[in-house]
């Protein structure tokens, strides 16, 4: 019977590595948080308040921003999208200070899109320094329309300051749309994506951020056998900052430039 018993360093481990199609990433933590799949989640040693009666209010919101970053890197790295955009309202065809009619527009025109013209997106909601909702995004345009944007002024086709060609997306019907093509550094535009979710951000509509229904959400996941050493880890990676899980967990992710030279 002893060997079908496991023990914690079997089943747990500080340290994973995240396998996207183009890219693995190798996460560590200062404790043993990983579980192997198949095996249920242990009883936590500390008590969890209920939602909104949390003894420190900020921190519950800077984790979970943190958490709405790595589900919005996961979903960004296991589906290659095409374009870059940023979708604003015009005040004369919405009140776009209002987050729950831009929400119930926006959610219903979404729907229509993914549906109609295969637009898949993952999409970030902010709000301007005078309070109006815009949104950030990548997205796979599908049979969605594409226009050179050109300047009002002269005509010529409008390029981005990386020298891409800018489009605007007639089919955006509440304002003004632009979206630019991604280069060869998909990672440096994922990242550039999800620095959207600031500090100041907030959850406008109840969420960091919307995502299409037909997209793969997360990655296949691999844990390190036996661990690694953490703190050797962030001391070799002192560009990679330290993401707070909860209590004292915290976590160091990092792209691996190679394949292989780690036991899963």
């Amino acid at each position: 019977m002893s060997h079908l018993i496991a023990g914690q360093a079997d089943v747990f481990s500080n340290a994973r590595v995240k396998i996207y199609p183009n890219l693995d990433v190798l996460q560590v933590a200062n404790a043993p948080i990983f579980r192997a799949a198949g095996w249920e989640a242990r009883e936590r040693a500390y008590d969890v308040p209920p939602k909104g009666e949390g003894k420190n209010p900020e921190r519950a919101v800077e984790v979970s921003r943190a958490r709405a970053k790595r589900a919005v890197k996961d979903i960004a790295l296991c589906n290659h999208f095409d374009y870059f955009f940023t979708w604003t309202l015009d005040k004369k065809l919405i009140d776009r200070y209002d987050a729950d009619e831009v929400k119930r527009k926006l959610v219903t025109y979404l729907k229509n899109a993914s549906h109609r013209k295969g637009f898949a997106y993952v999409l970030l909601p902010e709000r301007h320094k005078d309070g109006a909702i815009h949104f950030h995004g990548l997205c796979k345009v599908g049979s969605f329309r594409l226009e050179r944007a050109c300047s009002p002024y002269t005509g010529e086709p409008l390029f981005s300051p990386t020298d891409r060609p800018l489009y605007n997306m007639p089919e955006w019907k509440w304002g003004f749309s632009s979206c630019c093509p991604i280069d060869d550094n998909y990672e440096r535009a994922v990242n550039y994506v999800v620095k959207y979710l600031t500090k100041d951000s907030e959850k406008i509509f109840g969420k960091w951020y919307l995502s299409s229904r037909n997209l793969v959400k997360r990655p296949d996941i691999k844990l390190v056998s036996g661990g690694m050493d953490y703190y050797a880890f962030a001391n070799e990676h002192q560009d990679c900052s330290p993401i707070p899980l909860y209590n004292d967990v915290k976590l160091i992710s990092c792209s691996l430039s190679e394949k292989g030279g780690i036991a899963v």
